[in-house]
């Protein structure tokens, strides 16, 4: 057992209250876990509600890096997972809370990550429908999720006269460059053959 002898807010984060027990800094918590428990200057806490404490501290560490893991751009629920595996919180039932909690805030969705991966993909790094969908399961997006936007991809004769005009340049004939090269080059971007031909045919005629 041991008696709250000073709460102190911290100086660098105000929203975060420093603990001492017996004299001896001992964790911090967040204002409102302090308000939530009751916590004052001479309450004498138990073992197991120390123990108990701490984990919530722990558990807002944590949940404070994921913040700031969000805040450059969206991620998955499998990314999230991965990161927590990285900070060695390994038990299920934690992570679930913690990506819960995310969700319930609207900072974690695999629907809106695969909006936003598709449009930016569209937009800067056209891909063909084969390599989103690999990209997108990678990321551990679901097939129903996947199926779903499905119809948000571009057309994949866009994207190949985009890749076309891009590799060869608007004003160089296809005819000075091999065409092997270029149904290989495109190929390895995942796109059929015959929808290849297609654009190809289409690009030489004008």
């Amino acid at each position: 057992m041991a008696i709250i002898t000073r709460l102190v807010q911290g100086k660098k984060n105000p929203n975060r209250v420093n603990l001492y027990l017996d004299d001896e800094f001992s964790f911090a918590l967040s204002l409102d876990e302090v308000a939530k428990h009751g916590l004052k200057k001479g309450l004498v806490l138990s073992d197991d509600q120390i123990a108990r404490l701490k984990e919530t501290d722990q558990t807002d560490y944590v949940y404070g890096l994921l913040l700031n893991f969000l805040s450059y751009r969206p991620r998955t629920i499998k990314e999230v997972r991965d990161r927590l595996y990285k900070y060695e919180v390994r038990e299920v039932l934690k992570q679930d809370i913690l990506i819960g909690k995310l969700q319930s805030k609207g900072y974690l969705d695999d629907l809106a990550f695969a909006r936003w991966f598709i449009e930016s993909r569209n937009t800067h790094r056209p891909r063909s429908r084969l390599f989103l969908t690999a990209e997108l399961k990678s990321k551990g997006i679901s097939e129903e999720i996947i199926h779903s936007v499905a119809s948000e991809v571009a057309d994949e004769r866009e994207t190949i006269t985009h890749l076309l005009d891009k590799k060869l340049g608007l004003r160089r004939k296809l005819e000075q460059v091999q065409k092997q090269k270029i149904y290989g080059y495109l190929s390895r971007q995942g796109f059929a053959w015959d929808k290849i031909a297609e654009v190809v045919k289409s690009w030489e005629s004008e």
